[in-house]
This record gives C-alpha cells, sequence and structure tokens, in this order.
C-alpha cells in the first residue's frame, strides 16, 4: 500500500515541477500583505499583520511515526491536519518590539487536541543597547539548537521536525517509576506519547524572560522559562516558576557567512506537580532535573544547505538513577532551480544502560530515523512539500516504521 501511495503522490507531483509557476492569486497574495501593512505618519509606529494556510496530510503503515497522534474519528493508516496562523508584528520606534503568533488548528502535533486555538508565542522585546543587547518577555520559542529557529512551514524543507525534537522517550513528567526494574521494563511496551517524554518536544514555547547579546562574530541567548526542553504542550501553560524554574542557553559563532556553529545547554526540574505524591520520602519537585547539552552546525553555499546538531540528555529518575541518551541529526537541502528543492534527513538516538537488581538493562530502544523530501515554491506564497520517512527501533515491536506526508502552504 505505501508503495501505490508513493507512485500516485509523484504521478500528481512531476507533471507539476515541468509547470511551476505563480499561481493565479499570487497578485492578490502580494496586495494583501500591503494592505496588512501600518505605519504611523511619523514614522515611529508600524504593525504588519501575515499569516499561513498549512495543509498536511499524513498516511502511515500500522502507528504513524514521530509525534503524529491519530483521532478517534480518523481513519486507521490516514491523518489530515489542517493549520492556520496570523503573526502580528509591531515596531516602536528602534527599540521597542512586539509579536504574536496566533493558531487554529488539531492541536501542536497532528491530533494532538490541545487547545486548537491558542497564542503560541505572544512577547515583547526592547533593545538596552543597540547592535548588542536585547531584553524579551513573554511565551516564546526555545533557543536551543538551530532548529526551533526555522521550524515553520516555510523555512523548513520537512514537514516533520528532527528525531530528537519529534520522538518520545519511557521517562514519565506525572509519575515516577516505583523501581528500576518497572522502568526499564518500558522498553519492552509501546511508547505512550500522551505520558512519556521527548528529549525535545518540537519547539517548545514556555513562558518567561530572554536575553540576548552580540559581539562581532558570537551571539548569546539565555533564557529563564517555566518549563523544560521534554516538557509536554499542556504544561506550558504552568505558571509556578517557583518549582520547575528552567535555564537555557546558546552561544553562537559565526566565523563566515557560510558558516554558523552553536553551543547549547540547559537544565530544569521535569516532573509535574501531581507527580510529587510517587516521588521518595523526602524529596520534591526540584529534586530531579532534565540537564541537556547540545552542539549544532549550519552551512550554506550556492545551492546547498546543512545542518546539523547533537544532543546528550540526562534525566534525574527517582528510584532508578541517570537515565543517559544522545541523540543527532543532520539534514541537507538542495535547490535544484528556482522552483524546486529536494532535502535528506538522518537521525539516531542511542540509550545508556540502568543498574537493575538483574543487572544493566537499556532503559529504552535505540531508534534510526531518515527522511526525504521534494518540494515545490511556486512563488512567494505558495509551496508544496512531499516526505517520506522510515523508521526503525531495536526492539521487538514498531512504534511506526513508514510514513508519507504532503503539505501545501499559502501565506500572505
Amino acid at each position: 500500500m505505501m508503495r501505490y501511495l508513493i507512485i500516485c503522490l509523484a504521478a500528481i507531483l512531476l507533471p507539476l515541477c515541468s509547470v511551476a509557476q505563480p499561481t493565479p492569486w499570487n497578485a492578490a497574495l502580494n496586495q494583501a500583505s500591503r494592505d496588512l501593512n501600518f505605519i504611523s505618519e511619523d514614522g515611529e509606529f508600524e504593525v504588519q499583520l501575515s499569516g499561513s494556510v498549512d495543509m498536511r496530510t499524513y498516511y502511515f503503515a500500522q502507528r504513524p511515526v514521530g509525534f503524529v497522534f491519530t483521532r478517534p474519528d480518523a481513519s486507521s493508516n490516514t491523518q489530515y491536519s489542517p493549520r492556520l496562523t496570523l503573526n502580528l508584528d509591531a515596531f516602536y520606534g528602534e527599540r521597542l518590539y512586539g509579536f504574536v503568533k496566533f493558531r487554529w488548528d488539531d492541536g501542536v502535533d497532528p491530533g494532538y487536541m490541545n487547545n486548537s486555538v491558542r497564542l503560541d508565542e505572544i512577547f515583547l522585546r526592547g533593545t538596552v543597547i543597540m547592535n548588542k543587547l536585547d531584553l524579551q518577555v513573554g511565551r516564546f520559542a526555545t533557543v536551543f539548537g538551530n532548529w526551533a529557529g526555522r521550524h515553520g512551514a516555510w523555512e523548513s524543507p520537512f514537514i516533520t521536525a528532527p528525531l530528537p525534537y519529534d520522538q518520545a522517550t519511557s521517562v514519565t513528567d506525572n509519575a515516577a517509576p516505583p523501581n528500576a526494574t518497572a522502568f526499564a521494563n518500558r522498553a519492552n511496551v509501546p511508547i505512550n506519547k500522551h505520558t512519556w517524554a521527548p528529549v525535545i518536544w518540537g519547539s517548545v514555547y514556555t513562558e518567561g524572560v530572554a536575553a540576548f547579546g552580540s559581539y562581532e562574530d558570537f551571539t548569546l541567548a539565555l533564557t529563564g522559562t517555566n518549563r523544560p526542553l521534554s516538557s509536554r504542550p499542556p504544561t506550558w501553560d504552568d505558571r509556578d516558576f517557583d518549582t520547575t524554574p528552567t535555564f537555557t542557553g546558546r552561544l553562537g559563532w559565526t566565523p563566515h557567512a557560510k558558516w554558523g556553529f552553536g553551543v547549547s545547554g540547559m537544565i530544569g526540574p521535569y516532573f509535574i506537580n501531581s507527580a510529587a505524591s510517587t516521588l521518595p520520602a523526602g524529596s520534591n519537585i526540584n529534586d530531579f532535573n532534565q540537564i541537556t547539552i547540545g552542539g549544532d552546525l549550519s552551512f550554506a553555499h550556492g545551492p546547498w544547505q546543512v545542518w546539523a546538531e547533537f544532543i546528550y540528555n540526562r534525566f534525574e529518575v527517582p528510584n532508578v538513577g541517570n537515565a543517559d541518551s544522545y541523540s543527532y541529526y543532520i539534514e541537507g537541502k538542495y535547490k535544484i532551480s528556482t522552483n524546486f528543492f529536494t532535502a535528506l534527513r538522518w537521525g539516531q538516538q542511542f540509550y545508556n544502560k540502568v543498574d537493575t537488581p538483574a543487572g544493566p538493562a537499556e532503559w529504552d530502544s535505540d531508534v534510526l530515523r531518515t527522511d526525504a523530501a521534494f518540494g515545490i515554491r511556486f512563488d512567494q506564497h505558495t509551496q508544496l512539500k512531499l516526505q517520506y520517512t522510515y523508521q526503525h527501533q531495536d526492539a521487538s515491536f514498531q512504534d511506526g516504521t513508514q510514513q508519507v506526508a504532503a503539505e501545501a502552504t499559502i501565506r500572505f
């Protein structure tokens, strides 16, 4: 079935490749972008409204791959996920900037059904020292790594997130495991995406404060937020900063226009309040942290773009010890022509062993995922992407093996 679906999609896309050209509504969308911009007479105040409509469809064998969630009313092997995004950029003078990102969809991830109408980002940023130091407060995406800054449908050549941002581990944030044996045995059961935590959940729209600095070829971003990188979307609204204070930072270096490098780190408690009763006597939520360290790079030259990240992660697990993992991904995009591009991505995640009465045991199953994508950009407003994903776990069962996704985007 998967092979026939790919053939059918290719039959639709290939004719489009030979005739890709500006869409009939291109002129109307250009005019709409101009009409949605307001500038005061003195030029001090400016507001720009923009947005996009994304129509995504997923077809998977057996189970969906990553954070694609099946709905009770969905057919067994398909998932349709529309999204409306509205962005509001506001400028006052040269030092004050505000941003709001509104979304209507079926959840932060396809089919998640959590707050289908929400504000993913809303923050105010002020410039303290021109071109040197900015301060920000509100709700915003993580500064960790280099993927969150390019995770939008228009910016990313892929439809889904890289493996470390899109794969649940067997760590839970709502309850502590009773012992190491029970924790290790989770590697032998299917993933529970609603209660198991990933290393990083997508772009992680949490709330807090941030500082951004730059000096010559270096940039520095520091944030204090309410939740860690692994937190699930329903917890991003929690405002108990005293219970789960999280600190994240990234140091970036751009020695040349072609190259970019970064080092990131994060530490913060990952349990939610309801887990307190399951923790060992005398301990509390703040005693168990998620600690994440990463390195990233980017490269661009001619038609080529390359991005990569390596991530080490530790969960301090009650009644068990340290649950460590190592993950990475490498993705490359090649611009075939003005209208067409293709992309490949390879990612892996490895888990260490925890001590159990029966001896050391892996606490989760190593996983490999590869993605191939093809895109057509008809004009500056309209884009079509197709992605094929293959995943394999070192386990007796598979939580999703093959998946095809298609996404059409219209932005204004």
